[in-house]
């Protein structure tokens, strides 16, 4: 009888944990559960202040989290321009490589995939549910180095919203604080009761608040789909006069659409200057906040870009109603991605963008990002051309299809043929013989098949190079024997 009562049991666990794989529902992940693992990465970054050359190697230490079908989750910061990638199991010797199969930077995680088929044996696949637990208190699952697994206690604070390091795309993230010290690179959080997965650790302060990728966002991800992005920002309408000028009345809510990003969800449905009343039925506030029944104020944001199953709006039409004209109307918006044609200046480095340069007569020029900007050291707000700043900040997405990167002159290699220009740099292309700049590859073409004796170039404070076509040649080929730079371009 005994015996029976012991096979029923085992049966009734197999079940469930059968049953669990294969819905997809979360099981708890144990102290000695073989689910994190070490993960270095050799990277290379590019050098965009000198594009023609990449910077010295650097070694990246992360967490990995087992996630089945030989594959790992890893904060993408960590494998941006990697060159190698090494993994190993905990309390284990061997080394196993692996390579980048998908990465999202808006979200900022990564899948890798072992390279020998063998790799995951004895590994457990951590299943990440669509509830997170809030408030509640959790548990910080690391491995360092040779030692074994550690666990630290967290608080689960609250849900909000914001873009994450390299992205554009505000998510849902989950706010913690701690007394211990904690990485934020790429742990494994899970609730300190149930131990269920509740997200995985990206960001953590020195004031010990953290931030953590809520485990709806990361289901979301590796089940293969994209985030949707509104398309359109918004202003808080707070002082009364605003409000009257637009036709409130004086207990009526609601947000000012202030700007639409062409070619997105946003683009054709609203308008600016439309007062944003409700979203899916929520009402919004003067300041941009709804009120969820489960995780209390939250920016709208979150009713286009959640994941969450229970109220996600993926793959819907939402419902808006907005105060357009001093009228109400009602609109529908399908949602899409962020759509990369309307980013005009790239940011961080989340999307593999390498620099593009072109040099004409032993000067360089070069798309505007903000990675260039960030390569002038901690204070680069305070050392870089006070124009690009402004670009950066303000026109950073594009404000109508038509509108091209900025091209600016980046630094100019002295040469003796080229001496009348040396003290330029960090300066706005504005015009090539009359023509308009938008992009580096229109400006070699228009440089490349121009019929005219001479190239004009005109910036955008008025400053201008002249050079004889037949001489921007014969100035870059001797800038690239000085100065040790193999190709005119790199695009």
């Amino acid at each position: 009888m005994l015996f029976l009562n012991q096979k029923l049991g085992f049966t009734f666990v197999f079940l469930l944990f059968l049953t669990g794989s294969l819905i997809g529902k979360s099981i708890p992940v144990g102290m000695t559960d073989p689910s994190i693992l070490q993960v270095k990465v050799t990277v290379q970054y590019p050098h965009f202040i000198q594009p023609w050359r990449f910077k010295n190697p650097e070694i990246r230490q992360s967490t990995g989290i087992y996630i089945g079908e030989n594959r790992i989750l890893i904060p993408a910061q960590a494998v941006y321009f990697y060159t190698s990638i090494e993994i190993k199991k905990p309390e284990a010797l061997k080394v196993y490589t692996a390579e980048l199969e998908r990465l999202d930077p808006d979200l900022g995680l990564a899948i890798l995939k072992f390279n020998d088929p063998n790799a995951s044996k004895d590994l457990k696949a951590v299943i990440f549910p669509n509830e997170v637990f809030l408030p509640g208190t959790g548990l910080v699952m690391e491995s360092k180095d040779q030692r074994n697994l550690e666990e630290k206690k967290i608080r689960m604070i609250r849900l909000d919203m914001d873009a994450y390091s390299s992205g554009y795309v505000e998510l849902p993230f989950i706010e913690i604080q701690s007394e211990e010290k904690l990485d934020g690179v790429g742990e494994l959080i899970v609730d300190a009761t149930a131990r269920i997965p509740q997200g995985i650790l990206y960001q953590f302060k020195e004031n010990n608040s953290g931030r953590v990728i809520p485990a709806f966002s990361i289901k979301h991800f590796i089940e293969g789909k994209s985030f949707s992005f509104k398309g359109f920002r918004f202003k808080p309408l707070i002082d009364s006069a605003t409000r009257n000028y637009y036709g409130l009345r004086k207990d009526d809510l609601g947000v000012l659409v202030a700007e639409i990003y062409p070619g997105s969800s946003a683009d054709g449905v609203l308008q600016l200057e439309d007062v944003l009343l409700e979203v899916s039925n929520f009402k919004i506030d003067p300041k941009g906040y709804f009120d969820h029944p489960k995780f209390g104020k939250l920016n709208v944001s979150y009713l286009f870009h959640n994941t969450n199953d229970i109220d996600s709006s993926f793959g819907k039409k939402i419902k808006l109603k907005v105060f357009r004209n001093k009228k109400p109307v009602s609109l529908e918006l399908d949602l899409k991605p962020l759509p990369d044609s309307a980013i005009r200046i790239p940011y961080g480095n989340s999307r593999f963008q390498t620099p593009k340069y072109l040099m004409l007569a032993g000067i360089i020029f070069q798309e505007l990002s903000e990675q260039f900007l960030t390569e002038h050291g901690n204070q680069w707000r305070n050392r870089v051309s006070k124009e690009l700043l402004y670009l950066n900040d303000f026109y950073r997405i594009k404000r109508n299809q038509n509108e091209g990167r900025v091209v600016f002159l980046s630094q100019v290699l002295p040469l003796s043929g080229n001496k009348a220009y040396h003290t330029a740099h960090q300066m706005i292309l504005k015009s090539v013989n009359g023509t308009q700049v938008q992009s580096l590859e229109q400006l070699q073409t228009l440089v490349k098949e121009s019929t005219s004796t001479y190239i004009h170039f005109v910036m955008s404070d008025g400053f201008e190079m002249i050079f004889k076509k037949e001489e921007i040649q014969t100035l870059n080929l001797e800038a690239k024997q000085s100065f040790q730079i193999q190709k005119d371009s790199n695009f």
